[in-house]
């Protein structure tokens, strides 16, 4: 398979859940829901339940069979990214995924608000940002639930297109433990040379 389809996806499932809150009006990091995420870019897609309660976040996907746990802890100003079947993980400071766009990147700016629209039974409000993405302009669309809860979200610029969408969405308080890394956990330190295999990429 081409490697930079699918690296262009995790960079924005990275973006998507992977970033320190910020505070904002309409962008709340303080939800707690879980959901089944899809991740959609350069003709690949991703999908997996999501958990996540007062900024922790969990997600689990398995692309190429592969079955990967992406834990987000910004109270631990890190992120974990684990392979369950090999007891291994990669944990990464949160820092080092800033340069990256993301929902929770923009929340500090004021969005063009678009209007009301419902997605998946639920009522959001849309909102667009156009920012320099360094190769050119990126526009970003989210659907904000009115708890801030960002249901859907799309980007386009000169490197591609992605898709983030949530469905079957149940708030509520998450248990504690799935933000926690398995015990025995062998973790080694971020190296982004291993990003790509550990995502299930292979240059081709």
């Amino acid at each position: 398979m081409r490697l930079w389809p699918y690296l262009l996806l995790i960079m924005a499932l990275i973006a998507v859940i992977f970033l320190p809150g910020a505070s904002a009006e309409w962008l709340k990091p303080d939800a707690a829901y879980s959901a089944v995420r899809v991740m959609r870019s350069g003709g690949m897609e991703m999908r997996g339940p999501v958990h996540h309660d007062h900024g922790k976040e969990r997600w689990e996907v398995a692309p190429q069979g592969m079955r990967q746990v992406m834990i987000r802890r910004p109270d631990q100003e890190r992120m974990l990214m684990i392979l369950p079947d090999m007891n291994m993980g990669m944990e990464l400071d949160l820092s080092q995924a800033k340069q990256v766009p993301s929902a929770e990147s923009y929340a500090a700016k004021q969005p063009e608000r678009l209007g009301r629209e419902e997605v998946g039974g639920e009522m959001t409000t849309k909102y667009r940002l156009v920012e320099d993405g360094g190769q050119g302009p990126i526009t970003m669309l989210f659907w904000v639930t009115d708890d801030g809860i960002p249901l859907r979200m799309e980007g386009s610029g000169a490197q591609g297109n992605f898709e983030m969408l949530l469905s079957d969405l149940k708030r509520g308080a998450q248990d504690a433990g799935l933000f926690e890394p398995p015990a025995g956990l062998q973790l080694m330190p971020a190296n982004p040379a291993m990003l790509g295999p550990m995502m299930g990429g292979a240059a081709q």
